[in-house]
């Protein structure tokens, strides 16, 4: 995982479209579609809606956070943003078609995890050199997550019920970075488990809501709302520390399980891009990211926010591509 501290990209921003229409008044208006390109300096872009491809299902946290920040792009530019869901491969069919979009600018991608694991999986032929990070901007720890009815309601009695009796664990994909999180959980404490993948964190969940399944690891902002109202509890974090989102649930480290493991967000085009377009929906996002309304909602659905600009996260993805190329070894997970 991450340190939660800010990058230090570039600080320029871009007009807010919005109350600079309201400041202009209905006279200024003709003018402000005219030239509005050359006072911003971006010239065609956008020069349609943007779409933010969600590589998993709708209520997890890649397609809430995407939504956030789809919300929160229509105040910097005059176009609409669209999310839209293409799950399946483990989020490579999503992230795939992200990638291979017309370089343009109009079509946006969800990274995380998974793409620096497809590779070493065998789930697709797409890895970080196979696009143009934008900016990485949540991190989330991994939450062990059990029904409320469950026999065991503290991590001891997981571990003990565990070894003699073999756990249905949800994950939200082969290869996921909820499957690797749980294979690590479960390899640390010692467990039997039967891996069963969903699509998503959000299915994830509900199956163990459904008791479909016994348990899952999933992100603790994605799980917070089902442990506060029920039906789900969690019996730990997979952090250093006691995490916001879910305040009386203790670390694993605390637990006895000596396991760091979570995921990451972040946003990116295509490959072939060019610089100035990457530019331009860099500055866009960097206005995203203090958003008001964009802040105010990863607050207050406990998201932790993390800035990461282009370099430092195409930095990051190649560290994160040899950290899970180990991990997958570690746990002796095989390809598909």
């Amino acid at each position: 995982m991450v340190d939660n501290t800010s990058s230090g990209t570039s600080d320029r921003t871009v007009v807010n479209r919005r109350n600079l229409l309201r400041s202009l008044g209905a006279g200024g208006i003709a003018m402000t579609a005219g030239c509005m390109s050359s006072l911003s300096g971006q010239q065609e872009w956008p020069a349609r809606p943007i779409e933010i491809v969600s590589p998993w299902a709708a209520g997890g946290g890649a397609d809430r956070t995407s939504r956030a920040v789809a919300s929160a792009g229509e105040n910097y530019t005059d176009v609409a943003w669209n999310v839209s869901n293409q799950t399946g491969g483990s989020g490579s069919v999503g992230m795939n078609a992200a990638a291979n979009a017309d370089p343009d600018g109009h079509t946006i991608g969800v990274a995380a995890p998974e793409i620096a694991l497809f590779e070493h999986l065998g789930i697709a032929d797409l890895s970080p050199d196979d696009i143009t990070p934008i900016m990485q901007y949540t991190e989330f720890p991994a939450a062990l997550l059990v029904h409320e009815d469950a026999e065991f309601s503290t991590v001891q009695e997981w571990r003990e019920y565990g070894q003699s009796n073999t756990y249905q664990m949800a994950n939200s994909g082969f290869g996921s970075s909820w499957h690797m999180a749980a294979a690590a959980i479960a390899s640390e404490a010692g467990v039997q488990v039967e891996h069963v993948s969903y699509d998503g964190a959000a299915p994830a969940m509900q199956a163990v809501v459904n008791q479909e399944a016994d348990c899952t690891a999933v992100g603790a902002a994605e799980a917070a709302a089902q442990v506060r109202d029920g039906p789900l509890q969690a019996l730990g974090v997979a952090f250093d520390k006691q995490v916001e989102a879910l305040p009386d649930t203790p670390t694993l480290t605390a637990e006895g399980l000596e396991v760091r493991i979570g995921s990451w967000l972040g946003h990116f085009v295509q490959s072939d891009i060019s610089d100035e377009r990457r530019q331009q929906i860099t500055e866009v996002y960097n206005s995203i990211y203090e958003d008001e309304g964009f802040v105010e909602f990863m607050n207050n659905n406990d998201f932790i926010r993390v800035q990461r600009g282009p370099e430092e996260f195409s930095s990051f993805l190649e560290q994160q591509y040899e950290y899970y190329g180990n991990l997958v070894d570690e746990l002796g997970i095989e390809e598909q």
